[in-house]
């Protein structure tokens, strides 16, 4: 998530476009590169409503000791584990170039290794999507060659590892796009991530015109929702305050020809440290109200799993390559 207001101002702009008009039409209803062999796995036509769980880099974890995880933090793999419970599996997004044999530490946050994400493939059913080659934004790139190397050029060594249905989306990192990098996506991508805040949900006539967006949800921790306590006040990165489990379970039940996308980033239970400390949270109260994380990416993993257990078990889980398959999105690259 960007740190620069002029470049929050930007990109709030632009979802609020994009977004509004990809939920009207939901309402109403250049580099040359080998192209890269597609997995499209069967959907069941008769389900009334479809439902991905994204995961924004497919973070290990939060914090930067991965031998020895710190009281409540919660791993990707428990995550994979929660879903399953629910029957639900998972689509992550990969920086390629984040990704290595070892765990490593960005930013505060461990990254998985390639290991890891091939266990949760085979254990636990998830897929796995682009999300750039070293997490440049792309708002940045000024030449095809650069826009490609960041989009394009993923497919090949993420099928190499046998993630064949990258191409299904494309995660833009930190959200930012423009016209240049859409038309790049286009290419070799079905369909391009754009954050809301709010559930929004895709449908066909939406989703499969150009820049083929596809809204994401994405619940956010930060300060609590009660006015009454010191945690309504605190100071979390751009003032977010955590999102209400009702907003998710209405996320999670998408209406008949509804594609709904939520995505999370990391899940935390307990407490750690104290009111204040960036790093700290409080998931321990009864009422979801009072629950803050300092970092939103960090969300409670109750509050969650409550909403998860109001879902519709007749709407279908699917990835965005079986969408797109669903709905005869097939880019050209």
């Amino acid at each position: 998530m960007r740190t620069s207001k002029s470049r929050q101002r930007q990109s709030r702009t632009a979802r609020l476009a994009l977004g509004a008009a990809a939920c009207a039409a939901s309402l109403a209803g250049l580099a040359s590169a080998p192209a890269t062999a597609r997995t499209e796995p069967a959907v069941n036509v008769a389900t009334p409503g479809y439902l991905t769980m994204a995961w924004g880099r497919s973070l290990w974890a939060h914090g930067c000791n991965p031998g020895t995880l710190a009281p409540g933090v919660r791993t990707l793999e428990q995550d994979a584990q929660d879903l399953k419970a629910y029957g639900l599996r998972g689509v992550g997004g990969i920086v390629v170039n984040r990704t290595s044999d070892t765990r490593t530490c960005e930013r505060g946050v461990t990254n998985a290794t390639w290991a890891d994400l091939a266990r949760l493939q085979t254990a636990y059913g998830w897929s796995f999507v682009s999300q750039s080659m070293n997490y440049t934004r792309m708002t940045t790139l000024t030449t095809d060659a650069q826009r490609y190397a960041e989009t394009g050029a993923t497919l090949a060594p993420l099928a190499a590892r046998g993630h064949t249905q990258a191409w299904g989306a494309f995660f833009y990192p930190d959200d930012e796009q423009d016209l240049p990098a859409q038309q790049m996506v286009a290419k070799y991508f079905a369909f391009g991530r754009l954050y809301t805040l709010v559930p929004g949900f895709n449908t066909k006539a939406s989703a499969t015109v150009f820049p083929y967006t596809l809204l994401t949800y994405t619940p956010l921790g930060g300060r609590c929702n009660n006015t009454a306590l010191p945690c309504y006040a605190i100071k979390v990165r751009n003032d977010r305050i955590t999102a209400p489990p009702s907003a998710i379970v209405k996320a999670l039940n998408p209406r008949p020809g509804q594609w709904s996308v939520i995505q999370m980033f990391r899940f935390v239970e307990g407490k750690s440290g104290t009111l204040g400390q960036a790093n700290a949270w409080d998931c321990t109260s009864p009422d979801w109200r009072n629950r803050w994380t300092g970092i939103p990416e960090n969300y409670c993993r109750n509050t969650f799993l409550t909403a998860l257990a109001q879902r519709d078990r007749t709407v279908v889980n699917v990835t965005p390559a079986q969408m797109a398959t669903r709905w005869g999105r097939t880019p050209s690259g």
